[in-house]
């Protein structure tokens, strides 16, 4: 947490290393050194190896439809706006429903703090994770959010007979989500958020630095 002029900035970006829990069959994160100072060399230089979706990434439409747009062809909006935190904590699975319930307010970053926050900070992949159901997903489409934020690898359980329904709501509608936004200790309400991914032509996602100002 910094301050700045404005108000209050949170980092909800996941650090990135070797030990970033991995979305099963995913290749962990390398850095390796290929000079160094500390070694006498004149400067130091790394070498990144990383998949697109490790740690705190946008899922842009094209990671689930042939035709869907990848990162570098999304719109800037994607990446900035109002947004709002909706606390789902102590939902197994979010439903149309329980959202219905809620303040929720359209055309913002939706971004859904669940029980899985906690799970982001263990050393391995956790199974029995918070998902969304097809049907609330297709509901907050209709609020028409600027993309759809999830604290965990996946909105959708893992071994379903269903796929990816609800990501595949999310892409068709156009919707790009960001996923593993650390939301532990982030309050529920009015943020602004800011989750921007390199420019990688053709790519299907990236890994983004995401951050809510407050305030």
């Amino acid at each position: 947490m910094s301050q700045l002029k404005e108000g209050t900035l949170f980092d909800i970006t996941v650090p990135l290393s070797s030990r970033t829990v991995c979305f099963p069959g995913d290749q962990t994160t390398c850095i390796t050194r290929q000079s160094d100072v500390r070694r006498g060399d004149g400067f130091t230089i790394s070498h990144m190896s990383i998949g697109c979706h490790v740690g705190t990434h946008i899922d842009a439409p094209g990671h689930f439809l042939a035709d869907g747009l990848t990162v570098d062809k999304l719109p800037l909006e994607t990446f900035y706006g109002p947004a709002e935190v909706v606390d789902c904590r102590g939902q197994a699975v979010i439903t149309p429903t329980y959202l219905q319930s809620l303040p929720i307010p359209k055309s913002r970053h939706i971004l859904l703090q669940t029980d899985n926050s906690t799970l982001l900070h263990r050393p391995s992949f956790h199974e029995n994770y918070t998902v969304l159901s097809p049907d609330g997903a297709a509901y907050l489409c209709t609020l028409f959010p600027l993309s759809l934020g999830f604290d965990y690898y996946c909105l959708d359980p893992l071994m379903s007979d269903k796929g990816f329904a609800a990501h595949l709501i999310f892409a068709t509608a156009g919707i790009s989500v960001f996923v593993c936004l650390d939301l532990l200790n982030i309050q529920q309400g009015q943020y602004l958020f800011a989750g921007f991914p390199l420019r990688l032509e053709g790519a299907e996602g990236s890994p983004v630095r995401a951050m809510l100002i407050e305030g």
